[in-house]
């Protein structure tokens, strides 16, 4: 199946990580966190991926929600600062 992942991160190189990623049916959400960091150089690990807030097709979801062809995976990750 075809998702489309958008990392919304301060921390990842400039276009790394959107677009389309051709995953297995059934994968969950926590999968495509993991493909996408082996395939496209994001250092941030996976754990601390799963912290962040998470949207399918613009709804909140958990790390072990399992994908459909064609969604929209959004990960944004929290502002850091002081």
């Amino acid at each position: 199946m075809l998702v489309n992942v958008r990392f919304m991160c301060i921390d990842i190189p400039m276009n790394t990580g959107n677009g389309n990623i051709r995953i297995d049916d059934g994968a969950t959400v926590e999968d495509v966190l993991r493909y996408a960091t082996l395939n496209y150089g994001i250092k941030i690990p996976v754990s601390e991926l799963k912290n962040s807030m998470l949207l399918v097709n613009s709804k909140p979801v958990s790390y072990d929600y399992v994908l459909e062809d064609s969604d929209c995976l959004s990960v944004i990750r929290p502002m850091a600062g002081g």
